[in-house]
């Protein structure tokens, strides 16, 4: 169904080519405030021209005189852009709504996303409080009710925009298009995977622990939110699970290599990369199954199935109830 509520628009090849660079250009216009402070703040800075890149690229924004907040809310800007000209282009590019794009159902099924975002962030407080009994070391409170509480409004209100359009362009946008292309649902989910680490090549996780650690972590979450895409027919359980792991990364626990560089409740000296893969493993595994009970999933056969081209059926059945009506 999340395949066939693609077709009632226009999919051609150009259409998705316009489509892919005006939700660049989107991001490219919301990363412009960003753009400004830094440039502006550079003739002042106290790093050298290496120290000035290295925190530009860690974003840590605090290392070049920027409240953390407000360097938060400038990265955001790019993906609310981003998110802009996605939902703007449908209705005249593909002639069809951009509800397409995140759902074949009626409309947006919201307790989908919020089963996802807690049941998620509860396996996230579950496993973290493991890791804290078992090492309470390595974690160091660091509360500031001043600073937390514009990051707590910016989270709940800003964040969320950011996660959304990662997922409406890549397991929504482009896995629709390259499904309807290719005839199968494999492929996509396969390409867009990959294509979602490769967009987080840039974060500082990949340079602190090594591109190949990293990459299999990016396409492993790439898979299971893929999985749970097409299996639900719908991106609301990806939107939950993507905004539950951005929240609480930036709000309760973060590290010095994160891509979230916040004033969250605690930080963490050490993270065991490997540890954090294979849990993501586990994790992952758990969470299908359990969807696949509450939502009574049928086969993961379905995975591989091809796409069938609905539409173009049903409008040779309604021509050929035309011709019968005549006769």
């Amino acid at each position: 169904m999340f395949f066939k509520v693609a077709q009632q628009g226009q999919n051609k090849i150009w259409q998705y080519i316009v489509g892919v660079v005006a939700v660049a250009l989107g991001a490219m216009v919301g990363q412009i405030p960003l753009g400004v402070v830094l440039l502006s703040g550079r003739e002042d800075s106290p790093l050298n021209q290496e120290n000035w890149e290295n925190a530009v690229n860690s974003a840590d924004f605090e290392t070049l005189g920027i409240n953390s907040n407000v360097g938060l809310v400038l990265m955001l800007l790019s993906f609310v852009g981003a998110l802009i000209a996605m939902l703007l282009i449908m209705k005249p590019l593909h002639k069809r709504s951009a509800k397409t794009v995140i759902t074949s159902r009626s409309s947006i099924d919201w307790s989908r996303v919020f089963f996802a975002f807690f049941a998620w962030f509860g396996l996230n407080l579950a496993t973290e409080a493991v890791m804290f009994a078992l090492d309470p070391g390595n974690y160091t409170w660091q509360f500031d009710l001043n600073m937390f509480l514009p990051l707590l409004a910016i989270s709940l209100f800003i964040l969320p925009l950011q996660t959304s359009i990662e997922e409406i362009f890549t397991r929504g946008y482009l896995m629709q298009g390259i499904g309807l292309g290719t005839k199968s649902r494999i492929i996509p989910l396969v390409i867009t995977s990959v294509l979602f680490g490769v967009l987080h090549l840039s974060n500082p996780e990949v340079r602190a622990f090594g591109t190949g650690i990293m990459m299999s972590y990016y396409i492993g979450v790439g898979l299971m939110l893929g999985i749970l895409t097409i299996m639900d027919d719908g991106l609301e359980l990806a939107l939950g699970i993507h905004a539950a792991t951005n929240i609480y990364g930036a709000t309760l626990v973060t590290f010095k290599s994160s891509a979230l560089q916040t004033a969250a409740m605690w930080s963490v000296g050490y993270v065991n990369i490997n540890v954090m893969v294979f849990g993501l493993l586990v994790a992952a595994t758990l969470f299908i199954l359990l969807c696949k009970w509450k939502y009574g999933w049928g086969s993961f056969s379905k995975l591989v199935s091809p796409i069938e081209n609905w539409y173009g059926n049903d409008e040779v059945v309604l021509e050929e109830n035309l011709i019968d009506k005549i006769e």
